[in-house]
């Protein structure tokens, strides 16, 4: 087998090996369920921030059972403090590199929708808005985004009628995949069997 050609089996099988070896997400959020901060059972309050995530001009919104049961822990947050307020936490990124975000929200029972909803924003550019959660229950949204390798920040704001009703967020996951160990092994052999290669053929010139 010619150099080449050891060349694009080594890509070949380093291809493969990168796309069967990954390794399982890893998260990027400390509290995203928003369980860092203690909350009594069948209480709420307003802070400026909470671990790990910045609230926005008029705070951020912990609840724990009341108006609503969270779907995982006790705790959950709305962004309708007193005025439409957000939450938002920075994230370091890789050029290119893919991030998987998903969270669950839910409405404020027997509020109309128009009072209700959340913008979600990735880098300052808008990901989606959610309102009018299915049936009135938790529902789960997943988006895949993608890094510039800069600084970047996700960021969640109410964008309902701004009266202190608001729609409900929980679970808050950014994942993102990196290569098993196994994964770098193989490329490393692989460059290693290509140089191989490589000094044969040019000793035998």
């Amino acid at each position: 087998m010619n150099t080449i050609k050891m060349i694009k089996s080594v890509a070949i099988a380093a291809l493969l090996a990168s796309g069967t070896a990954m390794a399982a997400p890893v998260e990027l959020l400390l509290n995203g369920g928003f369980e860092a901060d203690a909350q009594a059972n069948g209480t709420w309050a307003i802070y400026p921030n909470l671990t790990d995530w910045t609230g926005g001009a008029y705070g951020i919104e912990l609840r724990n059972n009341v108006v609503g049961i969270a779907p995982e822990g006790v705790n959950f947050v709305e962004l309708d403090t007193y005025h439409n307020s957000s939450i938002s936490h920075d994230v370091l990124t890789g050029l290119g590199q893919q991030y998987t975000l998903s969270f669950q929200f839910q409405d404020r029972p027997g509020v109309d929708t128009s009072s209700q909803g959340l913008a979600v924003t990735w880098g300052g550019n808008a990901v989606d808005s959610v309102n009018n959660s299915l049936g009135g229950g938790w529902e789960t949204r997943t988006y895949t985004l993608t890094g510039n390798g800069a600084l970047m920040s996700l960021k969640f704001t109410a964008i309902g009628t701004d009266d202190s009703l608001g729609t409900s967020l929980d679970n808050v996951s950014l994942t993102t995949a990196v290569p098993e160990p196994e994964t770098y092994a193989m490329m490393l052999a692989g460059l290693g069997l290509v140089g191989f290669a490589a000094r044969r053929r040019k000793a035998a010139k």
